[in-house]
């Protein structure tokens, strides 16, 4: 077995056009991170793009202890973009993988029973946010249930050696960026304008940034017999479907009377007014440090598909569409939204 290439940490000169646009409470900068190579005998690497992953830099702290995270055969791990329907697929898998246990899941906050593998590099330290987020993981009894947005190739190393179960959940781009324009501003102290988030976002210059190179390493090891692939959208348009597709990947079928109360315990409503899962005390706790937010935000804040259109101008619509179409070019891959362009909707209304 050759041995893992090591997690290159870079500093980059961003263009002017974008580095006056990136500016986060604590004032870090961003890097690039990539392993040296690309890991040899490991043929599902081959499905890898290898792109530089944006992170801030206090990534270079940890990214030695991600690397050498010891995974375990009996680990559930989600794996996803921020803002994708992470939180909702993480409780789904955590109850099916616990025999619906309601009881255990209203009492122990979703942090504790899935936390998350590098919440620590994201945040300043004087912050004080789970600094010791990677010990945790590591100390948690099995069978452990771990959530990560890091691309592929920087997650733990033995994750693709021991091949746990994995699901992974991608989302329209659009309605992703949206939810994470009010994430980033309101947990991560994001400083600048709607429109500048826009422009980092587009570029990839944002935390796990680049967007579609992260969905398209996991849909094409989609087939690997470890991995399920997601879509936040088909969670929205049929969620006892893929409860029972999910159920079925665990190796924990369930009935369709389960199915059905998973499905209402899972509803936006009850997952919004649910203290173990809503992270309202995770919003109030950087309230302390963030002056410039909105005091009305909640983490759980629509739940819907398609809102975009209520915060993107059709111009942005329209540069969201092109950017999409040439990522995704030769793939046979696509979001599952279908609908109209901006320039197809201007067309409409004229």
């Amino acid at each position: 077995m050759s041995q893992w290439p090591s997690v290159v940490c870079e500093d980059i000169c961003l263009p002017w056009e974008i580095k006056k646009r990136a500016r986060w409470y604590g004032d870090f900068k961003m890097i690039t991170v990539n392993l040296a190579k690309k890991p040899e005998d490991l043929p599902v690497a081959d499905h890898w793009s290898m792109t530089p992953c944006y992170m801030p830099e206090m990534y270079r702290d940890y990214s030695e202890k991600i690397s050498e995270f010891q995974v375990r055969a009996d680990d559930i791990w989600v794996i996803s973009q921020p803002k994708s329907g992470t939180t909702w697929t993480q409780e789904m898998v955590w109850m099916i993988n616990n025999d619906l246990n309601y009881d255990q899941a209203r009492k122990i906050n979703q942090d504790e029973r899935f936390p998350f593998l590098e919440i620590a590099t994201i945040f300043p330290p004087h912050c004080n946010i789970e600094l010791d987020s990677i010990e945790k993981c590591d100390r948690m009894i099995s069978p452990r249930h771990i959530k990560s947005h890091l691309p592929a190739h920087l997650l733990p190393a033995s994750l693709w050696r021991v091949k746990p179960k994995i699901i992974y959940v991608a989302r329209n781009p659009k309605d992703a960026f949206v939810s994470f324009y009010h994430h980033t501003k309101n947990l991560n102290g994001f400083m600048g304008s709607f429109e500048d988030c826009v422009e980092l976002f587009l570029a990839g210059c944002y935390n796990y940034g680049p967007f579609h190179s992260h969905v398209l390493d996991f849909w094409h090891m989609r087939h690997e017999s470890n991995i399920l692939f997601l879509t936040y959208e088909d969670m929205k348009s049929n969620l006892p479907k893929i409860i029972e597709k999910t159920a079925n990947f665990l190796e924990k079928p369930l009935k369709k009377d389960e199915i059905d109360e998973l499905t209402n315990y899972l509803s936006f409503e009850s997952m919004k007014f649910n203290s173990s899962v809503n992270k309202e005390y995770f919003c109030s706790l950087m309230a302390q440090f963030l002056d410039d937010r909105d005091n009305s935000f909640t983490f759980m804040r629509r739940g819907e598909s398609e809102t975009f259109r209520e915060k993107l101008t059709l111009d942005q619509i329209d540069r969201f569409d092109e950017w999409t179409e040439r990522e995704l070019y030769i793939t046979d891959f696509h979001y599952g939204v279908v609908s109209k362009s901006a320039k197809a909707l201007n067309r409409d209304i004229i």
